[in-house]
């Protein structure tokens, strides 16, 4: 039996590019649905949730799946908005190809570069779609000429516009015998080309074509092709190249499961969904498939595939496809399925850098605000809701402003629950400011008994937790230290200062356990309380997010540029100066730069082009941060502590 064919497919972009318009053309041309919806009107087919209609933006990544020329093309539709790139990083990990889209008039913009960067570093075949070439001021030679400088790759245009910068824009083919600089691009990625064409021989179309199917499987090259998404202009082109030139989805179905989940939803009916990417194997409903990342196994009671606007059932799921499983309530988004050897890892592409509290219009809405918030968590880890039950106080990570409005909406729409979202606080971290030590002795009240001692320092910036023992097992035994390292990262949620504690190293350098009073937790909570006393004895320095900043703009402007990034804290490079323009790269700290892209636009009358991207934490001056409160019961007011330890303090 010939197995099956199968592309999963990322359409990319910054926001606005037309990449939700693209996919729309592609399900119209593919008889998946009857008309093309339009996002203005909110009709679009993967924008699924109410508020996406109402805002014309995409908020989640959305799949569907439809057929072209005999192969079944698996589509992730990402929000190309910088407040939800969480969403493209998940998607990221279980995509074979992508198209990256980018407008014909805007060209490349920050969030481009920052999906180009991803795609790059998990080596993906990518072709580029330059879209809205009928707008006035498109440049697709503007557009192909910054690629090749900024990307510093071999793009090659496929076709041309015609009447550019028109209504009535169209595109014509550029892949022929005649396109020299066609031909010469490509011939440089295969040694008998190469030589055919040195030596001034005919070379055949056919051989173009199976020598650039290779090249853009490797990475080599990155065709281009120039459109009208929203007119229908070269989409059929760009979906015959998607089968043409990108690869096959792995289909080895004989081998153990292997698999990834990258998207949790909960549908009213079916309860917790998930998106899961199949690398090897086969699953089929009312399998169990053990959760390598949770260490428990998993049940399936439905394998869905989503097409066009509805959920079907298929009871299969093969190797190389994707497809939404109902069963497993408890699984998450980054859990691997099976063996892990054939799943690839995940990539970074951004992290939520502010903070906000979440409260309920009507305090009787408290407990039921708390579970939405922990589903749209699920559905979002970068969320990473926390809730401070003592404090009655529940706080979410977020990207920017514009994700606070989508959030107030969810809630909303989603669950009838109104809220109220404090203005945004920059997420600091702290790390220990000199050597030190730590030390607890939970004895009594008995039975328990949990020594304690610890060095602490600073490790190197960047290095995040750096953990050792060198105490003997004869000490405290090899289960009791397994408590100790497993508790760490709860122990380092909150400093002295009140936030997540890093770049530090930790030893364990002395303790002792007794026989028949040490019992299981004792040592967690010991190491609660002696860590949380070591930093009290080395103090910490509070640490601030960093943004790498690109600002390109007409070079009258530059004088007030450089006066801003200085009034900002900020530093930069050498500034570069050509064709009356100048590009300033540098970096400038997230807290004094929150509103700058609005203020850059007002400045320079929106003729500058501002790209930023997370840099990591460095020192903050001092008295500059912004210090918090202990949430919930402090480690060092040690007998309240012990008592909510042991449960005698309720929630």
């Amino acid at each position: 039996m010939d197995k099956r064919r199968i592309r999963n497919l990322g359409i990319l972009a910054h926001v606005d590019a037309g990449k939700t318009t693209l996919t729309e053309q592609m399900l119209f041309n593919s008889g998946s649905i009857k008309s093309a919806g339009n996002v203005d009107k909110g009709t679009s087919h993967t924008d699924l949730m109410p508020v996406e209609k109402e805002r014309g933006i995409s908020v989640r990544a959305a799949s569907v799946s439809f057929e072209w020329k005999g192969v079944q093309i698996n589509l992730i539709d990402t929000p190309g908005h910088v407040d939800f790139s969480a969403e493209v990083e998940r998607s990221l990990r279980v995509l074979d190809c992508a198209v990256l889209v980018i407008s014909a008039v805007e060209g490349i913009q920050a969030q481009t570069e920052t999906i180009w960067n991803a795609l790059r570093e998990m080596k993906i075949p990518t072709m580029i779609f330059i879209n809205k070439v009928d707008r006035i001021g498109a440049c697709t030679q503007r557009v192909m000429n910054d690629l090749k400088h900024e990307f510093r790759e071999d793009f090659i245009l496929l076709n041309y516009p015609v009447n550019e910068a028109e209504s009535h824009a169209t595109t014509k083919d550029n892949f022929t015998l005649e396109n020299e600089s066609l031909i010469e691009t490509i011939s440089e990625h295969d040694d008998i080309l190469t030589g055919k064409y040195l030596n001034e021989e005919k070379v055949e179309l056919h051989a173009l074509k199976t020598v650039l199917k290779q090249a853009t499987i490797s990475c080599k090259i990155f065709p281009v092709l120039c459109g009208v998404s929203k007119n229908n202009i070269a989409v059929e082109e760009l979906l015959d190249m998607i089968i043409e030139y990108f690869p096959d989805a792995v289909n080895d179905v004989d081998a153990p499961v292997s698999g990834v989940v990258y998207k949790i939803e909960h549908d009213p009916k079916l309860g917790r969904i998930a998106g899961v990417r199949l690398f090897a194997g086969t699953l089929k409903n009312r399998d169990i498939i053990k959760n390598y990342t949770a260490n428990r196994d998993e049940k399936v009671s439905q394998i869905k595939k989503y097409f066009s606007d509805r959920f079907e059932d298929t009871s299969l799921l093969e190797a190389g496809d994707i497809a939404f499983i109902s069963g497993m309530p408890e699984v998450m988004i980054g859990d691997i399925l099976g063996d892990p050897s054939k799943v690839p890892g995940g990539y970074s592409l951004v992290e939520p850098l502010l903070t906000v509290k979440v409260m309920p219009m009507e305090d009787k809405d408290y407990s039921e605000l708390a579970e939405a918030l922990q589903k749209l968590s699920s559905e979002d880890p970068h969320l990473n809701f926390t809730w401070f039950k003592e404090d009655r106080e529940m706080q979410v990570n977020i990207m920017g402003p514009i994700q606070i409005e989508i959030l107030t909406e969810l809630l909303q729409n989603k669950f009838n629950l109104g809220s109220r979202i404090t203005p945004p606080t920059v997420i600091y971290k702290e790390t220990p400011a000199k050597k030190g030590y730590g030390s607890e002795s939970y004895t009594m009240p008995k039975p328990c008994w949990a020594v304690v001692k610890f060095e602490i320092e600073p490790g190197e910036p960047g290095s995040g937790i750096s953990y050792s023992s060198e105490v003997g097992v004869n000490d405290i035994e090899r289960k009791y230290q397994n408590e100790i390292e497993m508790i760490l990262p709860e122990a380092l949620k909150q400093g002295i200062k009140g936030w997540n504690v890093t770049d530090i190293k930790i030893k364990l350098v002395d303790g002792e356990h007794h026989v028949v009073h040490s019992r299981p937790g004792d040592f967690k909570l010991a190491t609660m309380m002696g860590i949380m006393r070591g930093l009290e004895n080395t103090d910490t320095k509070l640490l601030e997010p960093i943004i790498a900043f690109r600002i390109s703009a007409p070079e009258e402007y530059l004088g007030k540029v450089t006066s801003d990034i200085i009034n900002m804290r900020g530093s930069f490079d050498p500034v570069e100066i050509g064709n009356g323009s100048f590009t300033l790269r540098g970096k400038y700290p997230l807290s004094t730069s929150l509103d700058y892209s609005i203020r850059l636009n007002s400045l320079t009358s929106g003729k500058a082009k501002l790209s930023n991207n997370f840099d990591g934490y460095e020192l903050c001056p001092t008295d500059l941060g912004v210090v918090r409160n202990y949430k919930g019961i402090n480690p060092l007011d040690r007998s309240k502590f012990i008592l909510k330890w042991r449960g005698a303090i309720r929630e």
